[in-house]
């Protein structure tokens, strides 16, 4: 027994352990499923208490009292509780892209006010802009670092001017703007639907694959993608432009490329010594990435073609260049003239040959 407990001791210190994102990953997994166990658990024996107490109520003829009703999380604020009140703060505020007098602000309140702004709270989202309109209207229960299981504040989108679409479940989705009197509750169809090239995206309400949005019919409806597991997609993507995503974690990375015709195809990335970074809102419908050559140094590699052909160019860090985005949602840019940078000396391979899924 002490060989064999050697031998296996040996053995374990051979093999290389998994890469950092897949440990992460792979723990997080862990932890929903004992979330989700406990949760099991505990309305399991919730029931059972129920029907243990309605039969002791029929078998002695006398009617049990009902149960206090239990204490809310968070108070029952309105909105105007929220905003502008003294123990308020701003979460997140984003300006239209097309009037900067139309902004709209994100408060958060806590019922126990915390210097760090850690706690279990409560959301109002206010819409005003240039010419006197205000919406005011309740936002999310948020979470905090002691309670990971409560659901986030959701994403917010500009889909046109001076509306943003919130993306959210329990309450939502919305549409909010400043004329609206009250938010537009949007009708979705999580049955997936499969549409050609050039469909237009956006983040689902669950924030989990891809939807598109009918302003007019004010409807959102969830689009078939390939089941690629680990993959990013590149949101939004204009009109006319396909759909892409970078799929893994850590170096096993690979291109998800939707073609002309409406299918999907993958093209493997090479590894990168650091590295590999979405690069997003490409103008002419790019598919393109950063990945890091050296540590003051990326390169910038863009296919015009769907992942037919790729041109790689030398870039310094998106960081220090500026292209990168935090709100609605943290990603790098292309910058808009990419191809007046130079060309990269001793690049990195490119990806390699396209495979149908």
């Amino acid at each position: 027994m002490s060989d064999l407990r050697s031998f296996a001791r040996d053995t374990e210190r051979s093999v290389d352990p998994p890469p950092f994102e897949v440990m992460i990953a792979g723990r997080r997994r862990a932890r929903h499923r004992r979330a989700a166990f406990s949760v099991a658990a505990a309305v399991a024996a919730v029931l059972a208490l129920a029907l243990a107490l309605a039969g002791l109520g029929q078998l002695h003829h006398k009617q049990i009292p009902a149960l206090p009703a239990p204490q809310l999380l968070v108070p029952d604020w309105t909105a105007d509780q929220i905003v502008d009140h003294p123990d308020a703060f701003v979460v997140k505020q984003l300006e239209s892209h097309t009037d900067s007098r139309t902004v709209l602000t994100v408060w958060e309140r806590c019922p126990h006010p915390d210097p760090h702004h850690d706690c279990l709270g409560r959301e109002a989202i206010a819409v005003v802009d240039g010419s006197g309109h205000r919406l005011v209207t309740l936002g999310a229960v948020t979470n905090s670092s002691q309670q990971p299981s409560v659901a986030g504040d959701g994403l917010l989108r500009e889909v046109a001017p001076g509306v943003w679409y919130w993306a959210h479940q329990h309450p939502g989705p919305y549409l909010v703007s400043a004329t609206m009197r009250q938010p537009v509750q949007l009708t979705v169809s999580d049955r997936p639907a499969t549409h050609g090239f050039g469909a237009p995206s956006i983040e689902c309400a669950d924030q989990v694959g891809l939807c598109t949005l009918d302003l007019n019919a004010r409807t959102l409806g969830r689009l078939a993608i390939p089941q690629v597991p680990d993959t990013r997609w590149a949101t939004p993507t204009a009109l006319g432009c396909g759909l892409w995503g970078l799929a893994g974690v850590g170096a096993n990375l690979r291109l998800v490329i939707q073609q002309r015709d409406g299918s999907f195809a993958s093209a493997d990335l090479p590894t990168a010594p650091y590295s590999t970074t979405m690069a997003e809102g490409g103008p002419n419908c790019e598919v393109a990435y950063y990945q890091n050559v050296t540590d003051n140094r990326d390169q910038l590699v863009v296919s015009l073609d769907h992942g037919k052909t790729w041109q790689i160019r030398q870039t310094p860090l998106p960081q220090v260049a500026g292209y990168y985005e935090h709100q609605p949602r943290d990603r790098f840019l292309i910058p808009p003239h990419w191809a007046d940078l130079p060309p990269m000396t001793h690049p990195l391979k490119s990806p390699g040959t396209l495979h149908p899924l």
